[in-house]
């Protein structure tokens, strides 16, 4: 696995069959797939954008652009260390909600891209109050 740009490359054996190419996964799918994942666990209300210069709407973002409230990062291992920042709702026991989160998106990025997790690192950035 390799990072090219903003897009990781795949390299597995095809079951000794010859290679037939290469196979790139865009950073953005990588934290699609984490974004939903994190979106299904009981107490997740959203994921918080990150970054400067958001309208203060914005902010909190549910699925069209949940994306943006997760970093994916390749490390030297060619493993994965993504950071999500989430929003919470209030009466959540944190740490129920923390283990869950890490967990399914692991889960989903190891079953639907068979790509190594390093870290899945939960940013509690806001709490909802209904």
């Amino acid at each position: 696995m390799s990072l090219e740009g903003d897009r990781l490359e795949l390299v597995h054996g095809t079951g000794g069959r010859e290679r037939l190419g290469t196979v790139r996964v865009a950073n953005e799918v990588v934290a699609r797939i984490s974004a939903l994942a994190a979106l299904e666990v009981d107490g997740v209300h959203a994921m918080y954008q990150t970054g400067g210069g958001s309208q203060q709407l914005d902010r909190i973002l549910r699925r069209p652009a949940a994306h943006r409230g997760v970093r994916v990062e390749l490390l030297d291992d060619d493993r994965l260390r993504l950071d999500l920042y989430v929003v919470m709702e209030a009466g959540t026991h944190l740490p129920v909600m923390g283990a869950t989160v890490q967990r399914r998106v692991a889960d989903a990025i190891d079953r639907m891209l068979g790509l190594a997790i390093a870290e899945v690192n939960v940013f509690v950035s806001e709490v909802i109050f209904s």
